[in-house]
């Protein structure tokens, strides 16, 4: 008997279906409950990995299997695109998994029963696994899309208790259920389809229809899918409150993992589903729509960021600007792959780079910040800015790890944010003359980063390294338990290997799309000169076009400037002869630093903020988290 891919996926299914009925049995014991849970979820995990490195590696070919259950059939594909997010949906879980154990034993926590909790946290990954795998979009999908959204709607409000909780448990799941009946009425209205499509016959019912209707239909996935990605300005109504909302663990699994989801459907509704009638004009105008979409979104959620005093929002509106240089960049790559021009297809190639290399380093940095952000409210008791402060010392691990996030997450040179706005940036000014409204898009995304840098000073300063908690935390704070350190500290290595050899991710992503059939990209993924144009080695990436060296990323050469000049200023202190001295910190005419004169968050980028009220998410200056 041989063993399948997909003899892999449905015993990792099942597994966490496993564990959706074993762990609640034994909730009453949160530890072995807790640890019961992880082991069903490494054990699925590590299925789900060896299917995305069979495929990846080209070990197994992407067949597509048809799975009947009674009168259904429901149609799978693990291409190397669902490949790639089938493995950091394994990936997260997992590690995820093990921070749960210690975190829900936060004294907060502490008054509810864990039974709802390990119920649906099996649930909510299976049905992420599901999404990425069915080709259909109507049995499979709706299978999968419920299992996802109903279980993450009782993770979500957990916290039961505060009816704001409930109330943004309450708006997800209705949004949510609305983004899945736009994407169900969009395949319905598709001639020729049926109960168990696959996404390439939908894609030929697309191309026997007339325009208005392949629009509408179009019109409704980029809604639906949109809604779960968080593009503006449906993003702004349920990211914030229910990422929040739930468990930072859960926070970390929404904005880390499931978002995703919306990017891989968008990424197949413009990639595989665009038949030959509608490669021109018609679907040219859906890619500069997106990338218009994506634009607005990164730079409002960047801002609305910004404003925030909560941690965790501050950190869900970021997510939604992080999105946005994914929509960004596959407006733009499906733009110029149907541009005819061999200029704009290449930069194509790199747009597309970006998109993967970008929603993988979110979800392993977006998810470190949350988890983070969990270490820090299990330790003090609230992820209130203004609260906070001075944990550098105590928290010291913590700290480290977030810093590592969040210099990723501002793209600063060497780190793995840099690496992946690099190609969605650098696609889209290289468009030159011939992509004149791109290249502003990618001027506005450029700028757009500075801002990012400023929230995350924000975040970290705020937190780890100005004054605060000794005021407002009486009792004495420490670092948490191994349990959470451990996986915040794997994702934290990852997340530096992506930043500093990113040629071995792009050479994962080329083959990608150059192994994933069907797709309007794969021909040009698979040229050798497309190729020959986009040089990596464990070194960096460059990128050729006309015979001639046009960008490059070198992290590692970076860093060791950045190592010669540190020793050069550390040498040339030491030949001088400085001394130092300690003196009193000059406050204003203030004898003592004390939480009546000390900086609070609603005071930093004061200006700016103020300036830009008009992009929404204002808060209070005078609120209280």
């Amino acid at each position: 008997m041989v063993f399948t891919i997909y003899d892999g996926l449905f015993a990792g299914l099942l597994l966490l279906l496993a564990a959706a009925f074993i762990t609640p049995l034994f909730a009453a014991k949160r530890t072995l409950a807790g640890s019961l849970n992880f082991a069903f979820c490494l054990a699925a995990g590590v299925l789900f990995a060896l299917v995305s490195i069979a495929v990846l590696s080209g070990g197994a070919p992407a067949e597509p299997f048809v799975l009947k259950v009674g009168a259904l059939a429901i149609p799978f594909l693990i291409d190397g695109f669902s490949a790639v997010f089938l493995g950091l949906i394994a990936l997260m879980s997992t590690l995820t998994a093990f921070y749960c154990i210690g975190y829900m034993e936060m004294e907060h926590y502490r008054h509810y029963g864990l039974a709802d909790f390990l119920r649906s946290f099996p649930v909510f990954i299976a049905g992420m696994a599901g999404i990425v795998t069915v080709d259909d979009l109507s049995t499979g999908f709706t299978i999968a899309w419920q299992m996802m959204t109903v279980a993450s709607f009782f993770l979500i409000r957990f916290d039961h208790h505060d009816q704001a909780i409930t109330r943004s448990a309450n708006k997800y799941l209705l949004l949510m259920e609305l983004a899945w009946v736009a994407i169900i009425a969009a395949a319905a209205l598709i001639p020729h389809a049926g109960l168990g499509t696959p996404l390439h016959a939908l894609a030929e019912g697309l191309g026997s229809a007339d325009t208005g209707l392949r629009t509408l239909s179009y019109g409704l996935l980029l809604f639906g899918f949109g809604m779960k990605v968080g593009m503006f300005p449906l993003g702004q109504l349920w990211l914030p409150d229910a990422h929040s909302s739930a468990p930072s663990p859960i926070s970390a699994l929404l904005s880390g993992v499931m978002i995703k989801t919306g990017v891989y459907g968008i990424v197949r509704t413009l990639f595989w589903m665009v038949p030959e009638p509608a490669q021109h004009l018609e679907a040219r105008h859906l890619g500069l729509i997106l990338a218009g979409f994506g634009v607005v979104t990164l730079f409002i959620g960047t801002v609305q960021a910004l404003k925030q005093n909560d941690a965790k929002r501050l950190l869900a509106y970021s997510s939604i600007g992080q999105m946005g240089y994914v929509l960004l960049a596959i407006g733009t790559a499906h733009w110029f792959v149907l541009s005819g021009n061999p200029l704009l297809q290449s930069l194509a190639v790199l747009a597309l780079i970006g998109v993967l290399y970008h929603t993988t380093n979110h979800a392993l940095f977006k998810g470190l910040l949350f988890l983070s952000t969990g270490s820090v409210q299990y330790a003090t008791g609230t992820k209130d800015l203004d609260q906070l402060g001075g944990l550098l010392k105590l928290m010291p691990i913590t700290a480290l790890v977030a810093a590592i996030a969040c210099v990723s997450i501002a793209g600063i040179p060497a780190f793995s944010g840099f690496a992946s706005k690099w190609a969605i940036i650098a696609s889209g000014l290289l468009g030159g003359k011939s992509a004149g409204v791109i290249v502003l898009f990618g001027v506005i995304a450029l700028m757009t980063s500075t801002i990012t840098l400023a929230l995350t000073v924000k975040f970290y300063g705020m937190i780890f390294t100005s004054a605060g908690v000794e005021w407002s935390h009486k009792g004495g704070v420490r670092e948490v338990g191994l349990v959470m350190l451990l996986p915040m500290a794997l994702i934290a290595a990852i997340c530096l290997v992506q930043g500093f050899f990113p040629g071995f991710f792009i050479e994962l992503f080329v083959r990608v799309f150059a192994h994933s059939e069907g797709s309007l990209v794969q021909a040009l993924f698979a040229d050798p000169a497309t190729q020959a144009s986009l040089t990596h080695s464990w070194a960096g990436v460059g990128l050729t076009l006309g015979g001639q060296p046009v960008a490059f990323v070198m992290p590692l050469a970076l860093l060791a400037m950045l190592t010669v000049a540190g020793l050069f200023a550390a040498w040339l202190r030491r030949a001088g002869g400085a001394e130092q001295r300690q003196a009193p910190v000059w406050l204003c005419g203030y004898q003592t630093l004390n939480s009546a004169n000390s900086y609070t968050s609603s005071h930093i980028f004061a200006a700016f903020k103020n300036f830009m009220w008009w992009t929404g998410g204002n808060v209070p200056r005078a609120s209280k988290v």
